[in-house]
């Protein structure tokens, strides 16, 4: 049986909680979305738009997840997560060099992006690699974080027999 931790919580806290929810919802929405971005035939017409659909995509989700970020760093969230289960700090400090490493490792996905001349480029290969790497290590974060959200907020009293 699980019981609530700090049930006090304010409103404004959980309010908080149910944004971070809901910003995890959707960024998993964009994840699925993007795992598809090079399922479809790249031909030398098509290209150039491609690519440039391509940038447009990652910039959002580049936008997405550094806004999500923000909320959980600077909008008091890690901070709560802190308070409530002070031994967990190590742990929130890691997440947050994760976000760091996010963002520095989409920015340079969309460097290289940038620098594919056609179709057939070997680069192409590697950035889809790259996005892919990337895409797995956020659905790891995400359930790194979730299962801290979980031991700080709730406990495991356990039950009989």
């Amino acid at each position: 049986m699980f019981t609530k931790r700090g049930e006090g919580m304010k409103t404004s806290d959980q309010d908080l909680a149910n944004r971070i929810e809901k910003e995890h919802q959707e960024l998993r929405a964009s994840i699925d979305r993007l795992s598809t971005l090079f399922d479809a035939k790249i031909d030398a017409e098509g290209f150039v738009g491609w690519k440039l659909d391509l940038l447009w995509q990652l910039r959002d989700f580049q936008n997405q997840l550094q806004k999500h970020f923000d909320l959980e760093e600077d909008g008091g969230y890690n901070a709560d997560l802190i308070r409530i289960a002070p031994h967990l700090a190590s742990h929130v400090s890691h997440l947050e060099e994760d976000h760091r490493k996010i963002i520095s490792d989409l920015s340079h996905i969309l460097d290289n992006i940038k620098r594919i001349e056609g179709e057939r480029s070997p680069m192409l290969l590697r950035v889809k690699d790259r996005v892919a790497s990337l895409l797995t290590f956020i659905r790891e974060h995400e359930t790194e974080e979730n299962a801290i959200i979980q031991e700080a907020y709730y406990q495991d009293y356990g039950v009989g027999d």
